[in-house]
């Protein structure tokens, strides 16, 4: 009894090794032989994210208003003021930052 427990503790490795020697060609034979499968794979009718258009077809975003780009570069500016004043650094001029890089932007379109 005890040479059959010996025998199956020593054939353990090498039942793995079989398995594994035996399981990696066939996966890759079946990898191979599943041609455009893959592709399939969460697409349909049914699919939470379908495919979206060619860039051609699709629309450009709205252009955002004067108003809400003058509260966005200030809450922007505010922010690194704010993380400039916590390092101990100086602190920005948000009200000249932001009429600077308006006119920049107005500049450049």
């Amino acid at each position: 009894m005890a040479q059959l427990l010996l025998a199956t503790t020593v054939e353990n490795g090498n039942v793995l090794i079989a398995i594994t020697l035996l399981a990696v060609p066939v996966g890759a034979i079946t990898l191979a032989l599943s041609g455009k499968a893959w592709q399939g794979i969460g697409k349909g009718p049914y699919a939470i994210d379908p495919d979206l258009p060619p860039r051609s077809v699709r629309r450009l975003a709205s252009p955002v208003s004067r108003a809400t780009q003058e509260i966005e570069v200030r809450q922007m500016l505010e922010a690194k003021s704010y993380r400039r004043q916590r390092r101990g650094e100086a602190p920005i001029d948000v009200e000249r930052e932001a009429e600077r890089r308006l006119a920049d932007h107005l500049g450049s379109e």
